[in-house]
């Protein structure tokens, strides 16, 4: 029974945190630092931010401001109900992993769901990259490209000579 428990709080931890990464990931282009942000309600974008930090770091005329704040609002305003859903599958997790008996089935329809859920953020992420790359230079796609987080910690091993 104690093990079942423990299984069930470690599917629900393993499950939020997920969620919570891919939230906190969807900036929602993923493209490092000057367009990846993390900071709205509940781990989502805040359109607002995410642009000025964009404008900052790659230099964005006005009308690149424009469109891409266009952009990144239709999308948090699109992908809403999906976040609204993942509140709301970890809300059940939570109880199933609290109730009297472990639920697997439960867990398990949940975490489907879970992961659909993940799957349309990443691609809505990948969606909304794909249009501001677009707006973009090529040399602010370039310096975008070097301030990705995955690209910086691979120039880092390089200059230490632990990555060829």
């Amino acid at each position: 029974m104690k093990r079942q428990i423990i299984i069930g709080a470690m599917a629900v931890a393993a499950l939020a945190g997920g969620a919570w990464s891919v939230q906190a990931g969807f900036g929602p282009d993923g493209g490092g630092p000057a367009l990846h942000e993390g900071d709205g309600e509940h781990g989502g974008m805040d359109p607002e931010r995410l642009l000025g930090r964009m404008a900052k770091e790659l230099k964005l005329t006005d009308a690149q401001k424009k469109q891409i704040g266009v952009i990144l609002t239709a999308e948090k305003e699109r992908v809403a109900p999906l976040r609204e859903k993942l509140m709301e599958n970890r809300k059940k997790l939570h109880e199933v992993a609290e109730g009297e008996t472990f639920n697997e089935a439960a867990v398990k329809t949940l975490a489907a769901s879970q992961a659909g859920l993940q799957a349309e953020l990443i691609v809505s992420r990948l969606r909304v990259q794909s249009q501001i790359r677009a707006i973009l230079t090529p040399e602010q796609r370039e310096l975008a490209r070097k301030l990705h987080p995955t690209n910086q910690r691979k120039e880092q091993r390089r200059h230490r000579g632990m990555d060829k």
